[in-house]
């Protein structure tokens, strides 16, 4: 039969004059009307009306009821995207009031309830009767889903969008588990909503077996917080997560209030704040309290063992830089503890950067600001020092391109600073610092297009420095720590502070590679060492800096699109002999990750590193078929012989539900600290809360 279209401004549906958003669409194989006025289409019914789209076998519609008779099978599409299916229907004509019959309701393309009866009240309610409600996909194979909710009643409201479920039961694989007389649930479609979240349980071998059930209070629209109670046989406790959207910025808050066996009351709060302000200033503030160093490990809340308290104003534009700073330090680890009076615990700094045009003389000319207050709460001699530093600094730097391709490269600088230094005799109590510099950089680029289409780009470096500090002596508070990288290989200072500052003429040489092939891959090489000409290039042995020459500094990186990521850095002397090394590679593909890494270093008491470190460590996952992965973790120290931390998981991830399994093993440097072994379950129902967005894939039905 030809298929025939009507556009109705349904003079039948209405009894007074519709506007035009109002007018409904009926598309049929065949519109009749017989001389009562009653309207029957029928064959590949469509009705369209205010964005809501109904399916049906046949549309009867009858003007003195106002109501649509119709018949299935039924298919509802809501704005929304909310879905109802039927066997029979009986509507008004606005398609918001009725009852369908062997209907099925389908939220946000999840969570689907199947009812006996389905009524419609107006455009906010949905009753449904005799109630089975799951994401699962159920087919002849499979008739029995592995999880669903049977109801008595239950009512959708859309506008709340929450469904209320009355005479709730429970049940998994088809076996009641529970039962609940009255239950509240977010539809699929809400992303926050007042309420118990997905709990979590969590064996260790410190706390014993507990349950956390954590509980959601939306406040207002911008803020929140989830408080949840952990209780276990060894420990009560109430963890805390706040978030807060302001205007201008935001505010971030964890923490936990403790009573437990191990030391009774106990606690610790994180907190972090960004605000903008006005002309461009932008306030950052961080919190960080522990009640005792062994807290954060034992409950797997952090890996720090320092904490750092601090409030910041910045401002950054094209032409300066501000920054002021009050930071507050508190160590955890157990080795300082005892000396905890003698380390820096506060630290008030002040620091201003402005380009100057008027002094560029064709180049880039910047003078900076900056005072500093250090101190400590011991008053000791020597090991109670106080620091407070005022100074400024000149730069200019000018590039030139000349000749063929050479890139010359001019610098001077100097900087003035003033020291006062209380409760140490190897000091003088008030000294200062003229230190002027210069420095002189070659570079020569070339470059080449290969017969494929790979690019390659070779350039030899040359530097040479030259620096006096007139020397004077002062306190290396800022400069204890050095890494000498490919990053300041060319760099007028290894040194990451201003109050160290590397004298007499110094030579830097090297190369740098590097290759864009066009099989998507990279590759880029470097390597260089420095000399000082006139002495010692003064730094300790560990930091690969020692005696009149550097090691040789070798550094690569390889990449191959999103999926492989290769680098490693060494310093070496002639001998081979390694002072450092540092590898870490990173795997992506379509079933599995991988991330590897390892460190070697020999001993460094400048900067506190008294044994060699070596330390391997590895994380990944592998998909073992479209609902299972496997993952693992593992950081091994080869010092002591032994793992620092030992992690597995397995994951199942359906159309339906999401079940995580993990066990971890954690060794703490702390002696005060006993090892600890974690294992953790979580079941998450899909459809149930908010959709977490992640791809799916359901299980086929086959027979």
């Amino acid at each position: 039969m030809i298929r025939r279209c009507l556009v109705v401004i349904f003079m039948w549906f209405a009894a007074y004059p519709a506007a035009a958003q109002d007018m409904a669409s009926l598309v049929a194989d065949r519109i009749s009307v017989d001389p009562s006025g009653r309207l029957t289409a029928t064959g590949n019914v469509e009705v369209f009306y205010r964005g809501t789209r109904l399916t049906a076998r046949s549309v009867t519609y009858t003007r003195d009821g106002d109501i649509l008779t119709i018949e299935g099978p039924i298919r509802v599409t809501e704005p929304d995207g909310t879905v109802l299916t039927a066997a029979a229907a009986e509507l008004d004509r606005d398609l918001s009031d009725g009852v369908l019959r062997s209907a099925r309701l389908v939220l946000n393309q999840q969570l689907q309830l199947a009812a006996n009866e389905i009524s419609r009240v107006g455009d906010r309610y949905t009753r449904l009767n005799r109630v089975v409600a799951s994401s699962c996909e159920v087919c002849a194979a499979r008739p029995t889903p592995l999880w669903e909710i049977r109801a008595g009643s239950v009512i959708h409201d859309t506008e709340e969008r929450q469904l209320y479920f009355s005479n709730a039961q429970i049940r998994v694989a088809g076996i009641p588990v529970f039962y609940i007389p009255r239950l509240r649930l977010p539809d699929p479609t809400l992303e926050r909503a007042r309420g118990f979240l997905i709990p979590r349980f969590r064996t260790s071998s410190d706390l014993g077996t507990g349950i956390k059930l954590p509980y959601f209070v939306p406040i207002g629209d911008h803020a929140d917080v989830t408080l949840t109670p952990y209780l276990s046989s060894s420990t009560r406790t109430v963890e805390l997560a706040f978030r807060q959207n302001l205007r201008r910025g935001r505010v971030n808050a964890i923490g936990a209030l403790t009573d437990d066996d191990i030391d009774g009351a106990r606690g610790y709060l994180f907190a972090d704040v960004a605000y903008r302000l006005p002309r461009g200033f932008l306030l950052n503030g961080q919190l960080e309290l522990a009640s005792d160093p062994g807290y954060l490990f034992t409950y797997d809340y952090s890996g720090k063992d320092r904490l750092t308290n601090q409030i910041n104003v910045t401002r950054v534009r094209s032409k300066d830089v501000f920054r002021t700073s009050i930071t507050e330090f508190r160590t955890l680890r157990d080795s300082e503890i005892a000396i905890r009076d003698t380390l820096p615990d506060r630290l008030v700094d002040v620091f201003y950067l402005r380009k100057v045009p008027e002094l560029s003389f064709g180049g880039r000319t910047t003078i900076s600001v900056e005072a500093l207050t250090l101190n400590r709460p011991s008053a000791t001699d020597v090991v109670g020092r106080d620091v407070s530093r005022i100074g400024t600094e000149i730069d200019w730097r000018k590039d030139r391109v000349f000749g063929p391709g050479l890139v010359a490269v001019g610098e001077l600088g100097a900087r003035l600073d003033v020291y006062n230094v209380g409760q140490d005799s190897n000091f003088a109590t008030t000294q200062s610092r003229f230190a002027p510099r210069a420095a002189a950089e070659l570079r020569w680029p070339f470059a080449r297009t290969m017969a494929n289409g790979a690019r390659e780009v070779l350039e030899p470096v040359l530097r040479i420095d030259v620096a006096d500090s007139g020397g004077t002596d002062v306190p290396l508070e800022d400069s204890s720590v050095i890494e000498f990288d490919e990053a300041n290989l060319f760099s007028h200072t290894r040194y990451p502070g201003v109050d160290g500052i590397e004298d007499g003429v110094r030579v830097a040489a090297g190369l740098a590679w590097r290759r864009d092939d066009p099989a998507g891959w990279t590759l880029d090489a470097a390597m260089g060492r420095i000399a000082h000409l006139d002495g010692d290039l003064g730094f300790g042995v560990g930091s690969g800096l020692s005696g009149d020459q550097s090691e040789w500094l070798v550094a690569a990186r390889f990449a191959m699109a999103d999926r492989l990521f290769l680098a490693n850095r060494s310093l070496f002397d002639e001998n081979i002999d390694f002072t450092l090394s540092e590898t870490r590679i990173d795997w992506q593909a379509s079933d599995f990750s991988l991330g590897s890494s390892y460190i070697f270093a020999v001993p460094e008491p400048a900067e506190g590193r008294l044994d060699r470190l070596s330390e391997w460590s590895f994380d990944g996952s592998y998909d073992l078929n479209d609902r299972w992965t496997a993952s693992a973790n593992w950081r091994y120290d080869f010092k002591t012989g032994r793992a620092a931390r030992t992690g597995v998981g397995l994951d199942y991830r359906s159309e339906c539900i999401d079940v995580s399994l993990s066990l971890t093993r954690r060794y703490a440097d702390s002696t005060a600290v006993d090892p600890t072994t974690d294992f953790g379950f979580r079941v998450s129902l899909v459809g149930v809360g908010g959709n977490d967005g992640a791809p799916r894939r359901s299980r086929s039905c086959r027979g």
